[in-house]
Order: C-alpha cells, then sequence, then structure tokens
C-alpha cells in the first residue's frame, strides 16, 4: 500500500511515548507504586551527557531498573534519571537546571520544572502528581495527561461504536465515487464528501488505537477491529492523490493541509477543497472530475503499489487506462502481459459490474 503521511512527526513521537508507558510495561509497573505511595515524583528518560550536564547533585546509582527501585528512590526529593533504554537508573535526588526563558503553563513546581526541562532537551520527562495521584507526559512541546481507567474504558467503548458507523458510511460514499469515477459523472462535491468521512473514519480509528495504548493489558475486553480497516483507511484516502491539483500544490501538502484540520474545519466542504488545491467556493467549479487512477488500481489484488504508479505516470487519468489496450499496459515498466491481462478484466469488471449505489438513508455528518 502507498505510503501516506497519516500522522505527523509530533503524532508519531507522541504514540511512540505512550507506548512505552502502556499498562503491563515496566515503566508504567514503577509508576503506579509510586502513585500507589503517595509520594510523586519526577523522572526524566535519558543519561546523555547533555542531560547530565544540566543536573546538579544527587547520587549515582547505575543500578539495573525494577518498578520498586523506582518507587523507592521517588521517596526522596528531586529527579530521577532513567537510562535511555530504560534498563538502568542513572542517578537519583538530581537538581533539573532548567532555562528561566523558557515558557511553562503548569503551575505546580514539579511540572513546571518537568515542561522546560522536555522543551529544553527534547527527552520524555514524567511528572507523577502527590496530590492528584496523575501521571503527565512532557515530550519537546507536547504535554500529554494519563486519563483514569474508568475514563479510558467509556471513552473507548463510544469510540468503537462511532467507528462501527462511521465504516458503514465511508463505504457507501466509496462504492458512491467507484461508480461515479467508472461512469465519468465524478465532481468535486462528490469528492469532497468521501475525504470528508473516509478522514472521519482514519480520526476515529486512531483515536480508538491511542485507546488501546493507554490501557495496554487493560485492553482485552474492547473489541477487536478488522486489521484490513487501516488499509482500507488508506486506500481510500488516496483520493487526495486522485485530485489534488498538481498546479496549486504538492501532493505532500494536500494530505497535510487536509490532516490538520480540526472537526469543525473539515466539516467545512470549502476547505476540503481549497486543501486540493481548488477554490473555496467550490460550488461554482461544475465540471467532472477525472482521478488519475491511484485508487482504483490499488483495489486489485496482487498489483504492487511501485506497478501502480508507473502505469498513472505513464497513462496519467484512470479513464486512459481503462480504455488503452493489452499492449500499452504491458510496455509499462514491471506490468508485462499477465499483469496487464489481469488489470485489464478488473477494471471491465469494474465497470460493467458495478451499479449506482442507492442513496444515503445514514447521516454522513455527525461532528458533535
Amino acid at each position: 500500500m502507498l505510503r501516506i503521511p497519516s500522522e505527523n512527526q509530533k503524532e508519531r513521537e507522541l504514540v511512540a511515548s505512550l507506548k512505552l508507558l502502556s499498562p503491563g510495561t515496566t515503566l508504567r509497573e514503577g509508576i503506579d507504586y509510586i502513585i500507589q505511595a503517595n509520594t510523586g515524583g519526577l523522572i526524566v528518560v535519558g543519561d546523555t551527557p547533555e542531560i547530565l550536564n544540566l543536573t546538579e547533585g544527587g547520587f549515582r546509582i547505575n543500578c539495573q531498573y525494577t518498578p520498586t527501585r523506582l518507587s523507592e528512590l521517588a521517596k526522596m526529593d528531586g529527579a530521577i534519571i532513567l537510562s535511555s533504554d530504560m534498563k538502568r537508573i542513572a542517578r537519583a535526588n538530581v537538581t533539573l537546571l532548567v532555562n528561566p526563558s523558557i515558557v511553562s503553563n503548569e503551575t505546580g513546581l514539579r511540572h513546571r520544572v518537568a515542561e522546560k526541562f522536555a522543551k529544553e532537551t527534547g527527552h520524555i520527562v514524567l511528572a507523577v502528581s502527590r496530590r492528584r495521584n496523575t501521571l503527565t507526559l512532557y515530550t519537546k512541546n507536547q504535554r500529554y495527561l494519563f486519563r483514569e481507567r474508568s475514563v479510558l474504558i467509556s471513552g473507548a467503548n463510544q469510540a468503537m461504536l462511532a467507528l462501527t458507523q462511521y465504516i458503514k458510511t465511508m463505504q457507501h460514499v466509496v462504492a458512491t465515487l467507484n461508480w461515479a469515477e467508472l461512469n465519468g459523472t465524478g465532481t468535486l462535491s462528490n469528492v469532497i464528501i468521501a475525504i470528508q468521512v473516509c478522514e472521519r473514519v482514519r480520526r476515529t480509528e486512531h483515536e480508538l488505537n491511542r485507546y488501546r495504548i493507554e490501557l495496554g493489558t487493560e485492553a482485552q475486553s474492547l473489541q477487536l477491529i478488522p486489521s484490513e480497516l487501516s488499509t482500507e483507511i488508506e486506500r481510500a484516502l488516496l483520493i487526495i492523490k486522485d485530485y489534488y491539483r498538481e498546479d496549486e500544490k504538492s501532493e505532500y501538502d494536500a494530505y497535510e493541509r487536509v490532516f490538520g484540520l480540526d472537526a469543525s474545519d473539515l466539516a467545512e466542504e470549502r476547505n476540503i477543497s481549497e486543501a486540493l488545491g481548488y477554490h473555496r467556493d467550490f460550488n461554482d467549479y461544475i465540471e467532472t472530475l477525472t482521478p488519475r487512477g491511484y485508487r482504483m488500481l490499488s483495489q486489485i489484488p496482487r498489483i504492487p503499489i511501485n506497478i501502480v504508479q508507473n502505469i498513472v505516470q505513464n497513462f496519467k487519468t484512470l479513464d486512459a487506462i481503462i480504455t488503452s489496450n493489452i499492449d500499452a499496459l504491458q510496455n509499462v515498466e514491471g506490468v508485462g502481459k499477465t499483469r496487464a491481462t489481469v488489470i485489464k478484466e478488473a477494471l471491465v469488471q469494474m465497470k460493467t459490474g458495478t451499479s449506482q449505489p442507492q442513496v444515503l438513508t445514514l447521516p454522513i455528518f455527525d461532528w458533535d
């Protein structure tokens, strides 16, 4: 499947950090011991020279990490320094030297130090609140407050129910777009609606995945999502690659613009139109659109994405691919006669076997 920028770098870094603290990990076990002891704590992940040069005082520990050792050392004042692989406790009871010019919106001293130190070093810093018994993660310019188990379970179940409904809607709008593309009647409005729905599914699936990470081993009770869903979402969002105006912006910029919209902005059709490189007043654009063919070709089994790329780059549009003959297809690099025959037969079958979907009776947009 084609790699699309479904997560920006900041999101990937945050998710990777959350996985380190999922219930069931040894680091989370140590944090839970600190919470149960009601001592609070300040923990830095990484014992690089950069980190150590920004500390003073404390003790050189350099022992193997265990959850109980972490909990016991948290009873002292100051911060605990773990090795980058979290297998060793490097130092304890140290003072973190923070740059006073770095801005922090936190009110408590421990959390202010944690936020500033994370911003300055780019490393993970964890603050366990003694008063509220909560865990807050800081990494670079990001802050994440871990939620209670009851809140997570409730939110995860709601996200699961929403995702089930959104998937049905996505499958319908994609089928509608399939029919329009194969019959040459696709409009910008069709494209915008499909992108809105598919992106909502992607975000909800991502939200549910965040719940799973934060619940860790406690997420076993949640209903499993079919493993094929991520591939289905990624394939559906090739709509953006099929329709963005390359004379106005890059493919990557089009994806980033769509993925960067908040929920209310995503519901505004004109924002999607602008993200693709069209005019914000998209209703003035009444011409039918011709897709490049990435999404439709990706639905044909056993056709690698690099071959899809070669075909689209050669023929430019889905219509040109459909009307081409086998000889022209097999001349594309990596295709050959066998693949050309498979592609031609699949496209013909799609075109002759697709009927116009009935009008959707389910609500497409429910952004509350």
